[in-house]
């Protein structure tokens, strides 16, 4: 397991979870008797608050995808690489 790539997925999941936990709690809210600027501003403010909870949603679990890959990898042994292989030579 590289212990790097293991942090920078974690980070990125600890780090989409919070967000995405923010921005799912505090939806803007309506209220009778919008004016219509006032109706357009809300719609902009829910798609923008949607996009950002929908982006780190992605980021949290692009995060959780990189923790996995990350403790499938192995470090590669350093006795093992670089041997020579010996053939037998060809009889004739």
């Amino acid at each position: 397991m590289d212990k790097r790539v293991f942090a920078l997925g974690v980070t990125m999941l600890a780090i989409g979870g919070l967000v995405w936990f923010y921005f799912n709690n505090t939806i803007p809210m309506a209220t009778p008797g919008m004016s219509q600027d006032e109706l357009n501003t809300f719609y902009q403010a829910e798609s923008l608050s949607i996009g950002l909870r929908d982006i780190s949603g992605m980021l949290a679990g692009l995060g959780f995808f990189i923790v996995l890959i990350s403790v499938g990898l192995k470090r590669r042994q350093k006795d093992g690489v670089g041997k020579s292989i010996t053939q037998k030579p060809a009889q004739t």
